[in-house]
This record gives C-alpha cells, structure tokens and sequence, in this order.
C-alpha cells in the first residue's frame, strides 16, 4: 500500500501550475555574500555528474531474470520500458536542516513554522541529530531548487523520475536499492545496520535521546554511498521529485527525457490537492518495496505537518559542472 499523508489547506493555483514562488529582494551585507557564495561553491561540489543514456526503466527483475517473477506486485511500476536521459548532475546528498535554514534566512523567509504543538515536535525529533535532512513539502523542495538556480545561473530544479531512478541504479544497471552493495546489509551479531537505519539503530536512539526512533533522521552521510558516490537514496527520508503522480504514466512515457505528466492526474479527495510523485524511503521494511530504486510513493505537494520526506536538486547541463 502506498504511504500518503494529508494536508487541510491548499493553493491550487500554485500547485497546478507549479509556478515558483516570488521571493522578496532581499540587500545583503558584504558578509553575507560572501557566505551565500560560499554555500554555492560547496553546493556546486557536491553535484555528481551522471552521464546521460538509454536504460529500462520500472520493475526490471522479470527481465533480469529471463522471464521470471517480478520483485513487486505494485502495477505502477510497470510496463518496463526504454528511456532515453541526456547527461545532468545530481546532488551527492539530501539537503541538510541547517542548510535549509540558510536558504531561508539568504531568502529573506520565515523559519518553518507548524500550528499544532505536535507538528513542532514532530519536526524537532526528525531533525534531531546535525547534518541530517530537511523535511519539506513539494513545494518548499521546488522553491529551493528554484533559488539555487536564481542564484548560480544554472539550470537546477528537482529531478525527474526518471533522472532520479537512472542515478540510484548507477546508470539504469539491474540494483535493487541504492546502497553501496546493492542491498539491504547488516550486522549479524548486532543487528544495526551497515548501510542504513535498521529497527536496532533507532531503538538505540529511542532509548538514548527519548524521542520516536521511527520519525528520526539520521545524518545524511552516516552510511556508505553508493558506488556513483550518492548517499541516502534508499532510505532516511523519502525525496520528491518532478512528476506529477500518474499510475499509468510507464503505458505511454516518452523515450526521450520524459517530464512526468503535462498536467496533475490524480486528485486527494480529502485535500483537494493532485498528487506529485516521491521516491525512496523513509524507514523502509527491507522485505518490502518501500525504498527499492523503482519503487513509486506519492503524497500531496503540501502538508500542514511534516511527512518525512526530503530534497535534493539536480542540474540540468551536458558538462560537469565547475
């Protein structure tokens, strides 16, 4: 079953056009360019460029495997079919708390800001630990992207589907969660995990620090990245990205760089809010297909508490970026 969260008040007109937001001029002290240069020189080094290619795309393993079973009975995740990407570069790591909070700051915006005492809360315990990830909506993820481009010059925003999943399988390979071993791995005596958060792990925080071991996040390099070099695709937050949610989009997605729907698809009957499309995991159950690299989430572009779920931008150039 699919994991979504709700949220009670909406924009529609934002959210349907996916229009970005008006930030205000902000006048910025010699310091503080310097700072926002700086920010923009680490984040410009931590991109890892993913050379473009033709890859199969959705639950692969009935191919992989000669005709044989597939890994998941979801039917969004399947047809497979061929995919065409051109060449961009895509951030090593989700987006930290505290650099978020810079954004904000630079961005002359508020500080995230929840009604209810226990959305605060909720927010406290999943950014718990330093260096671990934003928790964002749809579109604090796309405002975000948006700024750094403002700001670079260079064509960043979230990625696509596809993008996302051609760069956890290493270039559209057959690997099944984005780890560094392609797998689910831990520790045989302890049971803590060796390249994500396992139960053990989070019952060790829960015990330690008196928070909800099941909400928190841990840091975003706390385990190995995968052999392209990108952490935390599997787990520690599930990641938005481009699409608009459409269960059937694989029956007709184009070859070449396919966007997602052109328009929204799937409304919430509660929200009244069209779904976007998240991948990865949060805390995913490793015998499931939560946090599998062709596994499809989904949720509501905006939330009146936090849902778990993170960021990280791509850029949309043939090169390496410089």
């Amino acid at each position: 079953m699919k994991r979504i969260i709700y949220r009670s008040s909406i924009v529609i007109i934002l959210l349907i056009s996916g229009c970005d937001r008006s930030d205000p001029e902000v006048k910025h002290t010699p310091q503080e360019k310097a700072q926002i240069q700086n920010y923009l020189n680490r984040v410009k080094t931590d991109l890892v460029y993913i050379k473009g290619g033709t890859f199969w795309m959705g639950d692969f393993c009935k191919k992989m495997r000669e005709g044989g079973p597939y890994c998941s009975p979801e039917k969004d995740t399947k047809p497979l079919h061929e995919v065409e990407l051109s060449s961009y570069s895509i951030g090593k790591f989700k987006v930290t708390h505290e650099d978020y909070d810079f954004y904000l700051k630079m961005a002359g915006l508020p500080k995230q800001y929840f009604e209810e005492k226990f959305a605060v809360d909720m927010l406290a315990t999943m950014t718990h630990f330093e260096n671990s990830p934003a928790v964002v909506t749809w579109t604090e993820s796309h405002n975000y992207c948006s700024w750094l481009k403002k700001e670079t010059g260079l064509p960043f925003s979230l990625p696509t589907e596809a993008q996302w999943e051609y760069a956890a399988r290493s270039r559209g390979k057959n690997i099944l969660v984005a780890t560094d071993t392609g797998f689910w791995r831990e520790d045989s005596k302890t049971k803590q995990g060796e390249n994500y958060a396992t139960d053990e792990d989070r019952q060790i925080v829960e015990n330690k620090f008196g928070i909800n071991g099941v909400l928190v996040h841990f840091p975003v390099d706390k385990y190995p990245a995968t052999p392209f070099g990108l952490y935390g695709m599997a787990d520690n937050g599930y990641e938005w990205v481009q699409d608009w949610y459409d269960p059937h989009y694989y029956d007709n997605s184009p070859l070449k760089d396919p966007q997602g729907p052109d328009k929204p698809i799937i409304k919430d009957k509660k929200t009244g809010q069209y779904r976007k499309v998240r991948r990865g995991g949060n805390n995913p159950d490793p015998t499931g297909d939560v946090g599998l690299t062709f596994f499809r989430g989904y949720n509501i572009p905006d939330n009146d508490f936090p849902d778990g779920t993170t960021v990280r931008c791509v850029v949309n150039l043939s090169e390496p970026v410089k």
